[in-house]
């Protein structure tokens, strides 16, 4: 009966522990899935931010090209200046007495 009784309480001390170490575990698992949500929320703002990101890169590329068009036309006036000057002091050369 004494046995009975030691095993019985042996028992109820594991029992007892095994809840403790469920309540720990279950603790745990919170963290854990409080943890998780934080990375996501972490990876959908970065995510946003590269986005973002990208599309500034294409804007600032977009202006980039157009500044270049722009240079190259004003580059062709310029020659285009330059010729038509060359040929009024050509033919204001030829007025000269």
């Amino acid at each position: 009966m004494r046995r009975s009784s030691e095993a019985g309480d042996g028992t109820s001390a594991q029992a007892n522990e095994a809840g403790t170490s469920l309540v720990t575990i279950g603790e745990l698992i919170a963290t854990i899935n409080s943890m998780n949500a934080q990375i996501a929320s972490a990876a959908e703002e970065q995510t946003a931010v590269a986005e973002e990101i990208n599309r500034s890169v294409h804007q600032i590329a977009g202006a980039v090209e157009s500044v270049a068009d722009e240079t190259r036309q004003s580059a062709q006036t310029s020659r285009s200046l330059a010729e038509l000057g060359s040929r009024l002091d050509s033919l204001v050369g030829q007025f000269r007495v």
